[in-house]
């Protein structure tokens, strides 16, 4: 029969212990590497989705500017044609001509503003979406 002294027992038992300890420490050190090299990847594209915002905000300013141009010129036209149906210098056909094309415009002065407001609404959100998405 073999006899196993008591110290050995718990020193075996504490060896196995050890090795536990130094498996989960090479397990978590792994991890933390995936999680490092996760982390660049993510940082890589944070700097590209970077650039890319920095984009769509340019492209986002020139259109908001032109769709504001086009209201303006819309308008300014507008005034134009009542001020001349309101002089008096226009002939009844004129004066009908004028009133068509004012409606026109008006109608086109609504499309441009709900683009616009459209675009402004589109941009609000994915700016929300990131915020929020950055929070968590």
């Amino acid at each position: 029969m073999n006899f196993v002294p008591i110290k050995y027992i718990h020193l075996e038992e504490r060896d196995q212990q050890l090795l536990q300890i130094e498996n989960i420490i090479e397990l978590k050190r792994k991890m933390l590497l995936e999680k490092q090299k996760k982390l660049k990847h993510v940082s890589k594209q944070n700097q590209f989705l970077e650039h890319i915002k920095d984009d769509y905000n340019n492209y986002y300013g020139y259109i908001v500017k032109q769709k504001r141009e086009q209201m303006e010129a819309l308008d300014l036209l507008n005034k134009y044609i009542q001020d001349l149906t309101v002089s008096g210098k226009l002939s009844k056909h004129n004066i009908e001509d004028a009133k068509y094309e004012q409606k026109k415009i008006v109608s086109e002065l609504k499309t441009i503003k709900q683009n616009l407001d459209n675009i402004i609404k589109d941009t609000n959100d994915v700016t929300t979406i990131i915020k929020q998405k950055k929070i968590a």
